[in-house]
């Protein structure tokens, strides 16, 4: 069977409700013996993995959304969760998965989805025995899947019952936060395998703090305010702990590993990522913007004490960003427009600037 033909087998579009739902059930029969087919060429496989995930009871049109096609998603779900499942496969379900948490999971079947996702994101990647003629799972190909079912969660906008998706997400910020500061006691940190994983450790931890920032607490009852403010902190300071120690390291040992240029841009993007999803994660949106209407910061009350130290937190990234896009004030220009914007700073300058945000971080710990 063809990819061509597999794309075709789901024009429904034109059927009536009784002739389409049984059009959808025929088309996902074929799309299943397809997935479970070991001779069929993986990417057919996958393109029909891809193909469940695209089938909806009801077609998009001007002013109404798909609906999402319920047995696509029990499919999905179940190939998601067969352990001799090829990864490919698996992460073309966990593509489908999300689109349903874009387009609309039903009630019953929406914890079961959610557990899914968190089980993902919380699984650290272990090298395990390989499966019969597949590739081995590389960390960087699991870290992608927990970065997806990031997004599945930012996609359904609940806090999870009793909050479970924000506890959730704070323990995994919590825990790469901590291997990030483990990571910057490594005397030669810049050695290619910390650095490769000191990248997905802050990559992680702050898109899952972006996350909290696209969930809705207009309702939310059960959220630790104290825990939250302490884990945006905590992120903060250890990422620029990280970096500073990066920094730090490359120009005590004369910068032998790499060019100082490249350094400064690796750092500065890192970084940036860090402060911007830690804004994303309080305020629902950037640092120059009112907090949204079903952000976590709107949901405080005016005398909870975690807005006090919110505020402190957003000052420090204030300033920060700012040095990162304008340098220092003696050193800050003009710029004009189409004119390619250079760094206003050097790397002893950056080194610095994260030193002192660092200890500000520990010192507003040491403080509460």
């Amino acid at each position: 069977m063809t990819v061509i033909s597999l794309f075709g087998m789901i024009s429904v579009r034109a059927q009536t409700d009784a002739a389409r739902e049984e059009l959808l059930a025929k088309n996902l029969s074929v799309l299943k013996e397809t997935i479970s087919d070991t001779d069929a060429d993986p990417s057919i496989r996958y393109n029909a993995i891809l193909a469940v995930g695209q089938l909806v009871s009801v077609e998009p049109s001007p002013g109404n959304p798909p609906v999402a096609y319920p047995a696509a998603l029990l499919s999905l779900v179940e190939v998601y969760q067969k352990p001799d499942a090829p990864y490919y496969l698996k992460y073309g379900a966990l593509l489908g998965i999300n689109r349903h948490a874009v387009i609309g999971i039903a009630p019953d079947q929406q914890d079961r989805v959610i557990d899914l996702l968190l089980e993902t994101i919380m699984t650290e990647f272990e090298a395990g025995e390989p499966l019969l003629n597949a590739i081995p799972l590389e960390p960087a190909a699991w870290h992608w899947f927990r970065l997806t079912a990031l997004d599945g969660l930012a996609a359904l906008k609940t806090v999870g019952k009793n909050g479970k998706i924000v506890s959730e997400l704070l323990a995994v910020i919590d825990r790469q936060s901590q291997e990030l500061e483990e990571l910057a006691e490594i005397q030669n940190v810049l050695n290619r395998k910390y650095w490769e994983e000191s990248r997905r450790l802050s990559e992680l931890a702050s898109k899952a703090a972006k996350t909290l920032g696209d969930l809705d607490y207009t309702s939310a009852t059960d959220i630790d305010a104290k825990q939250m403010t302490d884990t945006f902190i905590g992120l903060t300071k250890a990422v620029c702990g990280i970096e500073h120690k990066m920094a730090a390291t490359f120009l005590e040992l004369g910068g032998t590993y790499t060019k100082p240029a490249i350094l400064l841009e690796r750092i500065v993007i890192n970084v940036k990522m860090c402060v911007q999803s830690v804004v994303w994660g309080i305020r629902g949106g950037f640092l120059t913007a009112k907090p949204t209407g079903n952000s976590f910061y709107t949901s405080l009350e005016a005398d909870d004490p975690a807005i006090e130290r919110l505020n402190t937190l957003l000052a420090e990234i204030m300033k920060l960003s700012t040095f990162l896009d304008e340098g220092n004030p003696p050193r800050r220009s003009v710029l004009s427009a189409n004119v390619a914007k250079e760094f206003q700073f050097d790397l002893t300058e950056l080194r610095d600037a994260l030193e002192k945000i660092a200890e500000n971080m520990s010192e507003m710990q040491r403080e509460d």
